[in-house]
This record gives C-alpha cells, structure tokens and sequence, in this order.
C-alpha cells in the first residue's frame, strides 16, 4: 500500500517484526484442560504474569487469540520509563501526593524487573540504558517543566533536572527535564525470551486460540471459539480491552484512542541515543494532551538506524476529525523533518489501540462485580511496558495471596472522577 505522497512501506507492519524469522506461534488449543491459572493474552501484562506465576509453582495455561505480541504489545515503540504522559502533577491532583509516590515507585520497579529478567533469563533484546528527554510542545510554556519537575521531587525521582541545552542539534528543543537511566529494547525478542522460558516450565502456550466466553459452572472455565474448555482456579484477562460483563463497568472509566507510529532511516550517529517526548498540544481538549513520542531502533545496517516516531492520537471512532490515517502519517513526517532535520521514506507505518483511563494510571487487580477470581488488566495509556509489567507484578501476588503495596493506587474498582 502506498500513503499518498510517501514512498512505499510496510502499511501496519510494525518494524519490531523484522528480527523475526517467524511469528511466535504455538500449538493451538485442541482439547480441554485443566489448570491453576488461565491467562487470556500473549502481550507484555499476560506473558510477565504467566512467567511470575509459574515461578510459585502455579500450572498456567496462556491463550492468545493472534500470536506472542502480535496485539499491542507489537505495536509498541517500547519505551522503558518512569517518564509518565499523564504528567505526575496530574498523577498527584487525582490520585494525593502519596499515590504519586506509588505510581513513581511502581514504574521505577517494573524498569528495575526488566533490567534484571533481561539479565538473568540472557534474553538477547537490545536492551539498553539511555536518557530521557521531556521539552515543551510549540502550545506550551517553560512554566510546564517546572511544574512538572516539581511534582517528581516529591514523587521521589531525585534525579531528574532541567536542563537549559538539549543534546538535540537538529532543533532547538530546550529548555527540557532529562530522565537519566531510562531504558529500551526489542519487545518482540524480549516476549520471545521469556516465552521460551516459561513454555519449558509450568506454563502451557497456546497461540490462534480465541477465547470466547467466560462461564461459571463448578469452577470457572474459558470457553474457546472451537468448543474447548479451560478450567481454572483463577483467570487473567490481559488483552488491553478485557473480555467484561455489562455490569463490570471498566469502560465508562476509560476511553480509546488510536496512535500511530512511521519509522525513518537516519544514519548511524546522527541522532543522539535517547527517548524524547514533547508535552504534547496545549489546545488539544483531550483531557490527554496528544504529544510525540521518539525513539531509535538499532538495525542490520552498517550505516542506518531507525528512527521510530509516534502521536497524532484521536478518539478511536471520532467522527468529527477529518483527518484520514494517511494524513496522520504526512503529519508525523513533517514534524519528523522539523525537529529531527530527517528528511526520508517511511519504511514501516503503524497504528495502536490505547486505552486511556481517566485518571491516568492502569486498572490491574480483580475484576469489578465479578467473581473474586477473575483479574484484569488495561488502561496502559502512553505507558505499557511499565503498565504490563507492573501487571504481571501485581497479579502474580494477588493470586497467590501476597500483599502488594500497589493494589489499592492500580484497584479497577477504584472510583474515577
């Protein structure tokens, strides 16, 4: 397909497919099974969790209904950060100074998790550490950084800072709050390593399943697509959009966007090894201001990286915009050549469905109104490297009984103002 006025790319590929030799597919579901846990969902939230589980001696059987990461998870530009979009001034009006403290803490944990499964497990992922760089959307005023530097003092990360010169020679984008020691990887080679892992553990993988409905009868079973049972005694559902009951209400607590992401060939060294964000447009009445998010992607190249850029998120479904799809990846490539001096064909153009809670953090814990068994976890917003891990932390000490000082700040029962 061919985006008008673009060269040629892979439409709706994301670039993080191309070090596979092939899709991370498994066996698909064909009989009925009995198991200790269920996990509906192949991405980062249902794979963490499944690996934690079966750590505890747990029987777990994971469905996905595509293959390993094949939903958002490979739709990602993987930025491992404690960097919140939702800004922790936000975080700390709705959610108290210490809920602040919670969300910074937890974030900070779920980079730390990553860091250390990456070594211990020797997943091979182009897991590295770099900086972080928060500057000013055009629409906004220097006041922003300040306020937001503010609230990550009393949030607890220490270590960031305004800094009057970016490292960025390409555009002016100072002033801007550093983030040192943020990280990045290759998702698909990470959920490769620790599937791997845990499917010669105690953990069954079963891919192309789809599971259909979720039904009580003695014990709680997944109902599959094809007519087969999974039994557990208890269920996760990590699919970004749970598989819920009318009277669960989850999502008159979030809304959807649609974000898309183009990847541009840069030479090697042109660009400064980091994560950037901009504040994202003040005149936007989204209660999440929609901003850039930028990255590099080490490839096969003696001479080029990519450089992955994303934004340009709307309401999914909103008919008032008339921007189309194609328009939004032109868009995407002025602004690329405007702060980043690349001027270059899009090699690979993508769109994500993200799940925006209304009061900026996930909804991870038991299910509202259902049975005490059944767990769910979405509403990553800009964040669901760290939102997916912090999942799998969470789940994994609820089902085995364990008190996690997270699960009040993240509980999908919480009320949202």
């Amino acid at each position: 397909m061919k985006v008008i006025g673009l060269a040629n790319h892979r439409q709706s590929i994301s670039s993080w497919f191309r070090d596979l030799q092939e899709p991370l597919k498994y066996e698909k579901l064909a009989e009925n099974i009995s198991v200790d846990v269920a996990i509906v969902g192949g991405g980062i939230a249902g794979v963490t969790t499944a690996f934690l589980v079966s750590r505890m001696g747990k029987r777990v059987a994971l469905l996905e209904d595509g293959y390993i990461g094949s939903g958002e998870t490979g739709r990602t530009t993987a930025h491992i950060t404690h960097a919140l979009d939702d800004r922790y001034y936000s975080i700390a009006k709705k959610h108290g100074e210490n809920g602040a403290k919670l969300a910074a803490e937890s974030h900070t944990a779920a980079m730390e998790f990553i860091c250390r499964l990456v070594r211990e497990e020797s997943i091979d992922c182009g897991y590295e550490r770099l900086n972080g760089y928060l500057f000013l959307d055009t629409n906004d005023k220097k006041s922003t950084l300040e306020k937001e530097l503010n609230a990550l003092k009393n949030a607890g990360i220490s270590n960031a800072k305004i800094i009057i010169k970016s490292p960025l020679k390409s555009a002016d984008i100072s002033p801007c709050i550093v983030f040192p020691d943020q990280a990045q990887f290759q998702p698909m080679l990470y959920l490769r390593g620790i599937a791997q892992n845990i499917s010669r553990d105690r953990v069954q993988i079963f891919t192309q399943t789809h599971a259909q409905e979720i039904k009580k009868v003695n014990n709680t079973i997944i109902k599959t697509n094809d007519g087969h049972n999974v039994t557990a005694q208890s269920i996760v559902l990590a699919t970004n959009a749970p598989i819920v009951d009318k009277i669960s209400k989850i999502y008159d607590k979030q809304v959807a966007y649609r974000t898309y992401v183009i990847a541009v060939k840069v030479r090697k060294n042109s660009t400064p090894l980091a994560l950037y964000w901009d504040t994202g447009n003040q005149k936007s009445i989204d209660h999440v201001k929609p901003y850039h998010y930028v990255r590099l992607q080490k490839i096969r190249d003696e001479n080029y990286d990519l450089l992955i850029v994303g934004g340009e998120d709307h309401k999914t479904g909103d008919i008032k915009s008339k921007i189309d799809f194609k328009s939004r990846f032109k868009r995407l490539q002025l602004w690329t050549k405007k702060i980043f001096a690349v001027e270059a064909p899009i090699e690979y153009a993508w769109s994500g469905q993200v799940m925006e809670p209304l009061d900026g953090l996930a909804f991870i814990g038991q299910n509202p109104r259902r049975e005490k068994n059944i767990f769910i976890a979405t509403g990553d917003s800009g964040n669901g490297i760290t939102h997916g891990t912090i999942a799998g932390i969470i789940l994994s000490d609820l089902i085995n009984g364990k008190k996690n000082p997270w699960t009040d700040l993240y509980d999908p029962s919480r009320e949202v103002k």
